[in-house]
């Protein structure tokens, strides 16, 4: 038999003082306790247990991790991008005023 996480015996003594007999009172005690057994097991297959939850997490940090990592990356990559596009962007500013420069200075000059 099952563990039951009711007294049993409590409960035949209750039956028997209602007016159960002896036997009533067992056989209701025993196929209640089955039928609690039962729901218990069932209750287990239906429902994931703390280890299972506990491995699903342990998927969900890893992919979480992974996820950032990528993230990092593409915002490292995203910045790098965007430095080297400002430094052509002065040099070719600096190239530009300095064209724009001598040329002022070649037209005052004649």
């Amino acid at each position: 038999m099952t563990s039951i996480p009711f007294d049993t015996l409590k409960m035949m003594e209750r039956l028997e003082s209602a007016g159960f007999t002896n036997a009533q009172a067992k056989a209701q005690a025993e196929v209640l306790a089955e039928v609690i057994g039962k729901e218990k097991a069932h209750a287990a297959e239906r429902y994931a247990s703390k280890h299972d939850v506990a491995q699903e997490l342990v998927g969900i940090k890893a992919s979480i991790d992974n996820l950032g990592a990528t993230l990092n990356l593409k915002i490292d990559r995203s910045a790098a991008e965007v430095k080297s596009e400002l430094i052509r962007w002065v040099v070719s500013v600096g190239v530009l005023q300095m064209a724009l420069i001598a040329a002022l200075i070649l037209k005052l000059t004649h």
